[in-house]
């Protein structure tokens, strides 16, 4: 009978412990490397996003400063509003205030919703590029040896 071979994965338990701690540790460097990577991919969403929106003389900025972007564990997001700026919802996609004031409803919303349409490819692109990049540097693994007998494994 012939010998049968045996393949080994060098590192897969660490990978797997390494990978769960991306989930759960967000001071771990898997974590936040993964965030960042999130975080810069929807960037250009919330640029344009705060483009789109018109300027008026009264305009105080900040509807668009309340345009801010966060990486997560499985990507990013872009926020609009904030308790200084409640209004930002109606201003977006219309409806009538409790005060009485109407604007035209848009069901897709004016601006962060067309711009994130609009740049989901850019973004997803962007957010693979990064996550392979840090897939690449090495430096977040635990198990960086190439011996079977590791007793990372």
């Amino acid at each position: 009978m012939a010998d049968q071979a045996v393949v080994a994965v060098v590192g897969m338990q660490a990978i797997r412990k390494d990978i769960a701690r991306a989930t759960t540790d967000v001071s771990g460097p898997l974590f936040k490397a993964i965030s960042a990577a999130g975080k810069q991919a929807v960037e250009p969403v919330a640029a344009r996003a705060r483009s789109a929106i018109p300027t008026n003389p009264r305009s105080t900025g900040r509807l668009h400063g309340s345009i801010r972007t966060s990486g997560t564990r499985t990507g990013g997001s872009v926020r609009m509003g904030s308790k200084l700026v409640p209004w930002a919802g109606w201003v977006d996609f219309g409806g009538t205030r409790p005060d009485g004031s109407e604007r035209e409803f848009v069901k897709g919303g004016r601006y962060l919703f067309p711009a994130a349409q609009s740049l989901a490819n850019v973004a997803a692109a962007a957010y693979s590029q990064a996550i392979q990049e840090v897939l690449d540097r090495g430096v977040i693994w635990t198990n960086t040896g190439t011996d079977p007998g590791s007793i990372h494994d």
